[in-house]
């Protein structure tokens, strides 16, 4: 008889569990660069992309002579993980840092555009270690939405189609 009370309760115990947030079934953090080539010059590709990106994000550090510019961290919800609450789905509060790169590659301008994304969460709720604070940026994969969408308004301020299947959007 207690044999069966223990095997009883072990199968209880999954489910007593608590239910893992959207991002543990992620694939571990990796930077997951967008990319696109455009036939312009350098000096053109470089302006339009700094405009599109002080238009979008506050622009932290620009090296022309590396083609390289980032943003400052941005805070805001997240387009993919969500607190379920009795129903409802509340986006989880992140923050993301872009870093945009121009370089040449065979006679194209390229410009590619890697996230650097993270999700806040308590130190009981993600079993982190405490540090001195309650809550710790967790770094989680991008959806690259909002790395697409920046290629786009590129490309659109170039004069460009970006409906044209030559605009090639693609992960590296």
């Amino acid at each position: 008889m207690l044999r069966l009370l223990a095997v009883a309760s072990l199968a209880l115990l999954p489910a007593c569990a608590p239910p893992p947030f959207p991002e543990d079934r992620l694939p571990v953090y990796e930077e997951r660069p967008v990319e696109v080539s455009f036939d312009a010059s350098f000096d053109t590709v470089w302006d339009q992309t700094l405009a599109v990106m002080g238009d979008t994000w506050p622009i932290d550090r620009m090296d022309k002579g590396a083609g390289r510019v980032s943003s400052e961290w941005v805070v805001t919800q997240s387009d993919y993980i969500f607190n379920q609450f009795g129903g409802t789905r509340i986006p989880e509060k992140i923050r993301y840092r872009m870093t945009v790169i121009v370089d040449q590659n065979r006679g194209r301008s390229r410009v590619t555009v890697r996230n650097r994304e993270q999700v806040e969460k308590d130190i009981i709720s993600a079993n982190l270690t405490f540090t001195g604070n309650i809550y710790q940026w967790i770094d989680v994969p991008s959806s690259c939405r909002k790395e697409r969408e920046f290629l786009e308004d590129v490309a659109r301020a170039l004069g460009k189609d970006t409906r044209r299947a030559d605009l090639d959007l693609r992960y590296r």
